[in-house]
């Protein structure tokens, strides 16, 4: 599901994870929403979200049956699918696009960058901003591309997805 934030205010999801928004968060389109993922039981058919009764937004919510399968692999050899324990991270990572098509985008690119080699050089590489960056999405075959995935930059600000905090009261 999907909040929007119309107001600023603090939003409690049923697991208690919540998520804040500041007077700028709703006011802008990109910092305003919070994605997450909220399982629902057999016959479940609602969620509650917790709010002050001054605060506003809008949320979007989609069921989604979920089945592992196994990752495929296209005429070059490289594996396609979703990341899991049970099979490992493929060549190509599922993802949506910024358009809304589902595609696939190189784990390579999704990482950013080396990994670092000791505790100083991922001082430096955390500590140091990164931009947004526009990633590359493409069919499973890995050439055709079909649109970009956003991947949130580091270094400002507070973030907007849902933590394990507790609200101010």
């Amino acid at each position: 599901m999907e909040l929007t934030c119309l107001t600023p205010g603090w939003f409690t999801f049923p697991d208690g994870a919540s998520s804040s928004c500041s007077a700028e968060d709703a006011a802008s389109d990109r910092l305003g929403w919070s994605g997450y993922t909220i399982p629902l039981a057999p016959g479940q058919d609602s969620v509650t979200i917790k709010a002050a009764p001054e605060a506003r937004w809008q949320l979007t919510a989609k069921y989604v049956k979920q089945e592992r399968t196994p990752l495929g692999v296209n005429a070059k050899g490289e594996t396609y699918g979703v990341e899991s324990q049970e099979n490992g991270t493929p060549d190509l990572i599922a993802v949506m696009a910024t358009n809304g098509q589902s595609g696939y985008a190189y784990s390579r690119d999704l990482n950013g960058g080396p990994t670092p080699t000791s505790p100083e050089d991922a001082v430096k590489n955390f500590s140091t901003p990164v931009p947004d960056r526009e990633i590359p999405v493409f069919q499973s075959d890995g050439e055709t591309q079909i649109g970009v995935f956003m991947a949130a930059g580091s270094g400002g600000g507070a973030p907007s997805y849902p933590t394990q905090s507790a609200p101010p009261e």
